[in-house]
């Protein structure tokens, strides 16, 4: 049978990577036809990584039924979610199991991690690209000033650099960017007043009580 002419790492990854690739495909269905709501379960490497950003913030319109909250967040953008594992494990598992018959196991299960980590990060950046297109939508950021919104990733002290923000504006959790002049760094998970705006989309604020 063509079951028993595998070896059994072979057979550990084509039910892994079955089970994986059969959820996946649910999600995607799921997501076509509107019950998958938001991107808050993802955790994510960002280029700009700050250790104090490392939380689990929501991360979209609403709350997701299969991603409510991160495993692990760095910089923002989340990685390790039920839809990266899912990615990770159907693409790490395919790729091992199809090495498994010619490559030594070491070399097989190595090339898997790396297929697997590379898929969860580029499934990352293209649900947090869909996330932010429909967050943002037609909103209107000027109306927000005098809100009250939280620090999702440190805005830099003296107008040096952006930082992000969470807030509910016109119906919708969305993340912007921020900037301070404060002269301290305005940490992740503070409150903030949203003062005025940068540009378009880019919101000045202050911190409340630092």
């Amino acid at each position: 049978m063509w079951w028993d002419s595998l070896n059994g790492l072979q057979q550990v990854m084509f039910i892994i990577a079955t089970v994986a690739t059969s959820l996946m495909i649910i999600l995607i269905i799921m997501m076509l036809i509107g019950m998958d709501g938001g991107e808050s379960f993802d955790g994510d490497i960002d280029v700009d990584v700050d250790l104090d950003d490392v939380d689990g913030g929501a991360f979209g319109d609403s709350a997701d039924v299969f991603n409510q909250d991160s495993f692990f967040s760095l910089g923002g953008l989340k990685i390790i979610t039920l839809r990266g594992m899912l990615a990770f494990f159907s693409i790490g598992g395919w790729v091992i199991f199809m090495m498994a018959d010619t490559s030594p196991i070491w070399l097989a299960v190595i090339v898997g991690v790396l297929s697997g980590a590379i898929a969860a990060i580029l499934l990352a950046l293209v649900m947090r690209s869909i996330f932010r297109l429909e967050s943002s939508g037609n909103l209107d950021y000027s109306t927000a000033i005098g809100k009250m919104a939280t620090v999702y990733i440190r805005v830099p002290k003296n107008n040096e650099g952006k930082g992000k923000i969470m807030l509910t504006h016109q119906g919708k959790m969305i993340e912007a960017d921020a900037i301070t002049k404060d002269k301290n760094d305005i940490l992740s998970k503070k409150e903030v007043k949203i003062i005025g705006l940068e540009d378009e989309t880019t919101f000045l604020v202050e911190a409340i009580n630092q």
